[in-house]
C-alpha cells in the first residue's frame, strides 16, 4: 500500500505525467497485458497531443472501457483540471455508468490525496453540477459529461471526446438506418462540440 505522505513532488508529477504509473496508484490491483500497455501508450500520446485521432478496436471484455472510459478521464483531469470531455455510448445508460466509474476513481482516497486540484462538489458549491450524466470540477474548467449517441449534447464543449461502443449488437452494426443516423449525430452533434485542439 502506497504511503501518500511520502510521495514527494516529483512523485506526484510523475503520476500526472504518466498514465502507466497513475493507473498503478489508483488501481494498484489492476493486471496488465501486453494490450493493457500498447492502449494505455495510446491514451498517453492523445493526451499529450502527439496524435489527434483514436480508434480502439478490441473484443469484449478486454479492458476498453476500464482504460478510455474510466480512467483515462480521471487522469486527464488529474493532469488538467481544465480538461474538458464529452464521453458517450450506445445508450445514455451506459455512458451515465461510466461517468460514474470516473467519479469514483475521483473521489477515491488515493486521487484526492495526490492530485487535491481536481475535487468534485460535495453539494455546498453554487452552480457546480455533479450527476450521472455531468460532473464539474470545483473551481476550474473541468468537466464530465456523458450521452447516449443520438442524444444531445447543448451548452459545453469538449478538449477531449470519447466514444465508447456507439452500437449495442450486430442486428444495430448490420441496419444501414443506424449507422446513418449514428453518423449524422456524429457530424452534427458530437464533433461540433470540439474545442480548437481537441
Amino acid at each position: 500500500m502506497l504511503d501518500l505522505s511520502l510521495l514527494e513532488g516529483y512523485e506526484r508529477e510523475l503520476l500526472q505525467r504518466s498514465f502507466y504509473h497513475f493507473i498503478k496508484t489508483v488501481q494498484p490491483d489492476y493486471i496488465f497485458n501486453w494490450h493493457h500497455l500498447q492502449l494505455i501508450d495510446a491514451c498517453q500520446r492523445l493526451a499529450e497531443r502527439k496524435v489527434k485521432r483514436l480508434i480502439v478496436m478490441m473484443p469484449p471484455r478486454h479492458g476498453k472501457s476500464e482504460v478510455v472510459s474510466r480512467l483515462f478521464p480521471a487522469w486527464a483531469l488529474a493532469r488538467n483540471p481544465n480538461e474538458q470531455i464529452i464521453t458517450a455510448s450506445y445508450s445514455a445508460d451506459l455512458a451515465s455508468a461510466m461517468n460514474r466509474d470516473c467519479q469514483r476513481i475521483i473521489c477515491g482516497d488515493t486521487y484526492k490525496s495526490i492530485f487535491p486540484d481536481t475535487r468534485l462538489s460535495e453539494g455546498k458549491e453554487v452552480g457546480v453540477v455533479r450527476n450521472s450524466s455531468r460532473f464539474d470540477v470545483v473551481g476550474k474548467k473541468g468537466h464530465y459529461v456523458s450521452a447516449g449517441v443520438g442524444g444531445g449534447i447543448t451548452g459545453v464543449g469538449c478538449t477531449i471526446g470519447i466514444i465508447d461502443d456507439p452500437v449495442k449488437n450486430a442486428q444495430e452494426a448490420d441496419s444501414v438506418t443506424y449507422r446513418n443516423s449514428a453518423w449524422e449525430w456524429y457530424t452534427s452533434t458530437f464533433k461540433t462540440r470540439f474545442e480548437p485542439g481537441a
